[in-house]
């Protein structure tokens, strides 16, 4: 019989779990909520009420020092690369189903480990670098379903944001020491907020009382599974936490079925296989130091 966790560690992995269960219902909305409205209106409303979301835990925790940040500099530039990765993901789900999405996404494991080798000078070795083009190996085939001649623009969406969301890791693993938990994604989706609100005028379509308040629940369930997340890595180690984000292929399976009557193809099926297994190669080779 396995041994127990630590409290701290079931904490974590509690957090995790919720973190990871709440990010797809905030999927499955804009999904839902950019089949009536333009997507940067729908970004713009996540956004906010996302931002008010991690605005009043920090102010509750920490008071205003809880959102403050010493680099307003390296917050714009996060937020930007936020920007691409959610900008990305969004449109992709209004293109394909959420679980196709969700696997090209899984590559980020993999680009951030290519980047880490890159950009920060990082030593990565031929097996990881095996891995990595295994898994981009994998990340082709969901680009370029069988039969068809050009890539799927939406999972070329879907691989911006998986790149943003990979440059953002790398940003926050190299410059962001000395940074409260809340202040990332809070001017994260404050920067959002502000860029698609500046368009907003342009496209603006008036919601009825209930799509507001879908788009609420959206924007609230996002930020409440980025603060989750905050506390999971912030209490367990990230060998710990990290394999869970896989449980977002089983709800995005589980809500595309049943709210959209997708299901995804063969290929997506095989190629999502190998990029979760070079992922979690990946994974296994930094518990063991390798």
């Amino acid at each position: 019989m396995a041994a127990p966790l630590p409290q701290d560690r079931r904490t974590g992995v509690l957090l995790a779990l919720a973190g990871f269960a709440l990010f797809p219902i905030t999927d499955t909305l804009m999904k839902f909520l950019t089949r009536g409205y333009p997507l940067v209106e729908t970004m713009f409303f996540n956004a906010l009420f996302s931002v008010v979301t991690i605005a009043a835990y920090g102010l509750l925790t920490g008071g205003p020092a809880g959102l403050a940040t010493r680099r307003p500099g390296l917050q714009i530039l996060r937020g930007l690369a936020g920007l691409g990765a959610g900008g990305g993901a969004f449109f992709a789900f209004t293109k394909l189903p959420l679980a196709d999405v969700y696997a090209i996404l899984f590559a980020s494991p993999l680009i951030i480990t290519a980047l880490a080798g890159a950009l920060l000078g990082e030593r990565v070795g031929p097996r990881r670098w095996a891995a990595v083009a295994v898994g981009f190996a994998g990340v082709l085939g969901m680009l370029r379903p069988a039969g068809q001649d050009l890539f799927n623009i939406g999972a070329l969406a879907a691989l911006v944001s998986a790149v943003s969301y990979s440059l953002s890791g790398i940003i926050v693993r190299r410059w962001g020491r000395g940074e409260t938990a809340a202040a990332f994604p809070f001017y994260g989706n404050l920067m959002v907020t502000m860029l698609t609100g500046a368009a907003l005028p342009f496209v603006f379509v008036a919601p009825s009382l209930g799509d507001l308040g879908l788009m609420a629940v959206c924007g609230v369930c996002g930020g409440l599974a980025l603060l989750c997340l905050l506390g999971a890595f912030r209490i367990a180690p990230v060998p710990v936490v990290a394999p869970f984000q896989y449980m977002e292929i089983l709800w995005g399976l589980l809500y595309g079925a049943v709210v959209f009557g997708d299901w995804p193809g063969n290929g997506v099926l095989v190629g999502g296989a190998v990029v979760i297994a070079s992922g979690l190669y990946l994974l296994r080779m930094d518990v063991r130091g390798v």
